[in-house]
């Protein structure tokens, strides 16, 4: 029995999954489970086909769920202890990374950890470009909007390890034990599109546990100029809104909400009543974060800001 399933999650991808798939047998053989998860594509692609092609269970999402929802279903419908997130488009260049993602988890399942991310070019060439070392959150004063979007981290502070600690998660590329996900309550709670790897990388710190750069293992990734998913502005910023008011002491969560509603006070009234209507599933997310959370978020701000970074994600 496998130990690892590769989850992705997708929509419209079109022979991207096709390609993302031929590249996981090719360098993982049978040696990982495959879900996908299509969140209810419109376009022509037989997914189905493409997934009994590759020996890849598939599920298929008749009303649209979004990303964060798409991988808990992922992790839900998983039959392995560990599992790792792919998007739908990225290659695989080494041939033991399932291995050494599973005996990372073996050691210590009580972590996240990131494999390296190298952006790909339209004829799936890496293109040259600074070597990611995972990301940072931005807690800056004045960040308006910004405020808990991703940066790309480039400084190895550690360049003699391979694999070394990291504030936050990126690169579509990450692993976890199903056990530690579920604990940590996945990503319940956000919408739509965006925040994931900042909710769970914070989660993940100040629950006790540790997110991990694993430096060695290259996978491509194709970062597209347009998202297959609509970015709906309300739901970025309630999912904002809700990371303040379930991990975040008071103080941190005043500046959050003021950032955001002093850079779009309409869409933050809209989205700050969402999180009123959702009340109940905040204060239950917010009560149990209490009872398992071991660190101080100062903690994780010092980390977080502690090494030098450059070039905001988008």
């Amino acid at each position: 029995m496998n130990k690892l399933t590769a989850i992705i999650p997708f929509l419209n991808e079109g022979s991207e999954i096709e390609r993302t798939l031929a590249s996981i047998r090719e360098t993982a053989g049978e040696c990982v489970d495959i879900i996908l998860i299509n969140d209810c594509s419109e376009d022509d692609t037989d997914y189905k086909a493409v997934a009994i092609q590759y020996g890849a269970r598939y599920y298929y999402n008749a009303i649209r769920q979004g990303v964060a929802r798409s991988r808990d279903i992922g992790v839900e419908l998983c039959e392995t202890p560990y599992f790792i997130l792919f998007d739908g488009h990225m290659r695989f260049y080494y041939n033991h990374w399932w291995n050494e993602v599973t005996k990372v988890l073996d050691n210590n399942d009580r972590a996240a950890y990131c494999l390296r991310c190298f952006p790909l070019d339209g004829q799936f060439k890496i293109i040259d470009s600074p070597k990611s070392m995972g990301a940072c959150i931005n807690m800056d004063d004045n960040s308006g909007n910004s405020i808990l979007d991703i940066q790309w981290r480039y400084m190895d502070a550690i360049p003699d390890e391979s694999l070394i600690p990291i504030s936050c998660l990126i690169g579509a590329c990450y692993a976890m034990s199903k056990r530690y996900w579920q604990y940590l309550k996945g990503l319940n709670g956000l919408r739509t599109y965006g925040c994931d790897e900042a909710y769970l990388s914070l989660k993940t710190w100040l629950e006790g546990g540790v997110c991990l750069l694993m430096k060695d293992i290259k996978v491509g990734h194709i970062f597209r100029q347009k998202a297959p998913y609509e970015i709906i502005t309300q739901d970025f910023i309630y999912n904002k809104l809700l990371i303040a008011e379930t991990v975040f002491p008071i103080a941190n969560k005043t500046k959050i909400f003021s950032e955001l509603h002093r850079s779009n006070p309409d869409v933050c009234d809209k989205a700050m009543m969402m999180l009123y209507e959702n009340r109940q599933l905040v204060s239950d997310l917010k009560n149990y974060y209490r009872q398992i959370f071991t660190r101080d978020i100062s903690t994780f701000i010092q980390f977080d800001q502690s090494r030098e970074t450059t070039n905001k994600f988008q």
